[in-house]
């Protein structure tokens, strides 16, 4: 009997661990547009853990603000903040706040892992179980066991649609940013368009440090107006 707390002891917290995020985590990255031009600088952070409807969750902020010579023809000032469970990275609030040359976006959105709910304005509709945000599942991926060829699902849901989506595990890679020189592993989210930090239109490829905190070091992906590329400056 003792030995069999002790396995069920030891596995309880494997799991807790595998959920653990590093809060006060800072990262800091500049962002290239078409690898020739400066076009600003982003941070992802996991600033606290928060209660929000008397859920433990992980306050996930991101920002992007364009850099002068970017915003002579295209100005840039996004936030995103995601509020996700500590225990399964569910999502409970999602907001955006989002400014880019004439566009603007600023959203709310409150899920209900509970009752299976999305709330956006008026509109609450059902969503699938434990449904993320964008924001929240990028950090759940960097919780997750990252194996090559063996590819991720998560339920997301944003206020208008709620479906499943893959990330697949492409390749491991050894590159090189102002950060330093990382063994990375390639994942690959099928998004479809999205919103956020300079609104993705196309595929999106995020290089993860090949170790147990996946720390991202470099993003590339199609935007409205060609490529851009976020390499890892600062960790903080």
């Amino acid at each position: 009997m003792h030995r069999i707390f002790l396995i069920l002891l030891t596995i309880t917290v494997l799991v807790a661990m595998a959920y653990d995020l590093p809060v006060g985590e800072k990262l800091t990255f500049v962002i290239s547009w078409s690898n020739v031009m400066d076009a600003g600088t982003a941070t992802m952070s996991i600033p606290s853990v928060v209660t929000f409807n008397k859920q433990k969750c992980y306050r996930l902020v991101t920002e992007a603000t364009s850099s002068p010579s970017f915003s002579s023809f295209f100005t840039v000032k996004d936030r995103v903040e995601s509020l996700s469970s500590t225990v399964d990275h569910a999502s409970w609030k999602y907001e955006k706040h989002l400014a880019e040359k004439d566009y603007r976006n600023n959203e709310v959105v409150y899920l209900n892992p509970v009752n299976r709910t999305v709330t956006a304005g008026t509109t609450t509709s059902r969503c699938l179980p434990g449904s993320m945000d964008v924001l929240a599942a990028f950090y759940w991926v960097r919780t997750q066991n990252l194996v090559v060829g063996q590819p991720l699902t998560f339920n997301y849901a944003d206020g208008k649609t709620t479906k499943a989506i893959t990330v697949n595990v492409l390749q491991k890679e050894t590159i090189t940013v102002p950060a330093g020189t990382y063994d990375c592993i390639v994942v690959e989210p099928i998004l479809n368009e999205t919103e956020g930090i300079f609104r993705q239109s196309g595929r999106i490829w995020i290089y993860m440090t090949d170790d147990s905190k996946h720390m991202p070091v470099k993003m590339t992906s199609k935007i409205v107006i060609g490529n851009v590329e976020a390499k890892l400056s600062a960790a903080e």
